[in-house]
């Protein structure tokens, strides 16, 4: 967490191949507390917000990125590049 930005990781199976592979995804969350005084999420943000959820997917993507070097998935399987 980022201030109020927070990112979580999933992880969905998937065949590919007939081989399962364990595809990462990932929410952003602005938390924040409401008039009620009650923890909320969003996924709409201010302006000073920005710069904290790219600092929130930064570390998620660092992490995920780590994180292939013991699995199969690799970032490049599943885009149009």
């Amino acid at each position: 967490m980022v201030g109020p930005c927070r990112v979580s990781v999933f992880r969905n199976t998937v065949l590919v191949d007939g081989k399962e592979v364990e595809i990462p995804k990932v929410v952003l969350e602005v938390r924040y507390k409401n008039k009620h005084g009650r923890w909320c999420g969003t996924q709409g943000m201010t302006l000073r917000e920005i710069p904290k959820a790219i600092l929130a997917l930064q570390k998620a993507y660092e992490y995920l990125l780590s994180e292939t070097k013991d699995h199969s998935y690799q970032p490049s399987m599943f885009t149009d590049e």
